[in-house]
């Protein structure tokens, strides 16, 4: 039996499809904006919903890793969508008009990087002056697979995940000054959520857009 439900949550209303087998665990999937729950024969709506309050995040979160920024030979960068030329390298130039121009796959990831590095730093050294922030952090880009962003005391280093490239750039931004806010609050306290709602008031709406992959 299937059957479905409707699921509120964030300002936004998500189909939920109930597939109803001989199982004994609640099994849930989100892909394409719908949740796809199998679950037990007699499984109350609460419990399912119940869950899906739990595992909201996460299951989205999950989705996100699995979506690309490239579509018809087209990438998302910054949130545009712009053309990919390869084999029409214009030299060192990367961003020509609404094209990325690169000779070769190498060239293309060096080129990315370099200029995702290039982004990066100038938005942490704007919100460094905006934050009071005294000693400038070293700016890293990392192929990171599970987290967007790290702010190490050791070296004094924020590692930023490559892929942030591809987002809005409000959505860099918020993951910037969520790593920045660590400069005074090296915890989750209250402290550090003040800070971090001080400088980006649209953190959750911004961070609910990175985990669902919402580039634009």
């Amino acid at each position: 039996m299937v059957y479905k439900l409707t699921y509120s949550r964030d300002s936004k209303t998500y189909e939920v499809v109930v597939t109803v087998k001989r199982i004994r665990n609640v099994i849930f999937r989100y892909r394409d904006g719908i949740f796809y729950v199998s679950a037990p024969k007699y499984t109350a709506h609460t419990t399912i919903f119940n869950y899906l309050d739990k595992f909201y995040h996460r299951l989205l979160a999950k989705e996100a890793r699995k979506t690309t920024p490239f579509i018809d030979g087209k990438m998302y960068l910054l949130g545009s969508l712009f053309n990919l030329c390869e084999g029409a390298a214009n030299g060192k130039s990367f961003l020509v008009g609404d094209s990325l121009m690169y000779k070769n796959q190498n060239d293309f990831e060096r080129k990315l990087k370099k200029f995702a590095k290039e982004y990066f730093i100038g938005r942490v050294r704007h919100y460094e002056l905006i934050m009071k922030i005294k000693k400038p952090y070293d700016v890293k880009v990392r192929d990171m697979k599970t987290r967007f962003g790290t702010n190490s005391r050791k070296t004094h280093a924020l590692s930023l995940q490559l892929k942030l490239i591809h987002y809005h750039p409000n959505i860099i931004d918020a993951i910037i000054i969520h790593e920045l806010a660590h400069d005074r609050n090296f915890n989750h306290g209250d402290g550090f959520y003040q800070e971090l709602y001080k400088y980006c008031p649209d953190y959750k709406i911004l961070l609910q857009k990175l985990k669902r992959g919402e580039y634009a």
